[in-house]
């Protein structure tokens, strides 16, 4: 598992409060798979999220702004596909998580109508919203990004500095 996928499903398990949290989740009729799924409630109540998650340190790049925006449809088309298939009693919320897209990517993105998009400053936003909660517990709960949050937010002495100072003014 790649951390990223590793802080959507702790965002799942901690902020949603998914009691089920897959990852990599095998595509039955083509080659891939699933990210992240969670899962919350049940019957009625029950709610399914599935993520997508490209961490892309240097900006989210396929070769190009349209051929990225291709390929998250390709893998967004997939994502919904198995929704549709494996949850069609339920509405899957469908995401898709990266830290760092290229404004031309995003207006590509943004056409897209059946997926929430966790983009750039929300991607960011929901890190500090799992941070804050994981400043709150020493519990283990065996997430590794989780945990590794908790290291962060439960050091003695100075805290690490997270942007060079060089640095402050980008985006």
């Amino acid at each position: 598992m790649e951390i990223g996928e590793s802080l959507v499903g702790a965002y799942l398990r901690h902020v949603r409060g998914c009691h089920t949290v897959a990852y990599n989740a095998y595509l039955p009729h083509e080659q891939g798979e699933i990210d992240v799924i969670g899962i919350a409630g049940a019957g009625e109540d029950q709610k399914v999220w599935i993520a997508e998650v490209a961490i892309h340190l240097d900006d989210l790049n396929y070769g190009g702004n349209a051929k990225s925006v291709e390929t998250v449809r390709r893998k967004v088309d997939r994502a919904v596909r198995y929704a549709r298939d494996v949850y069609n009693e339920d509405s899957p919320t469908v995401e898709f998580w990266s830290p760092r897209v290229p404004p031309g990517v995003v207006r590509g993105l943004d056409a897209f109508e059946d997926i929430t998009l966790v983009l750039n400053q929300e991607f960011t936003r929901r890190v500090n919203e799992l941070a804050l909660i994981a400043s709150g517990t020493t519990k283990q709960f065996g997430d590794e990004a989780f945990r590794f949050l908790q290291v962060l937010t439960h050091l003695v002495g100075e805290r690490p500095r997270f942007v060079n100072p060089q640095q402050e003014s980008a985006p």
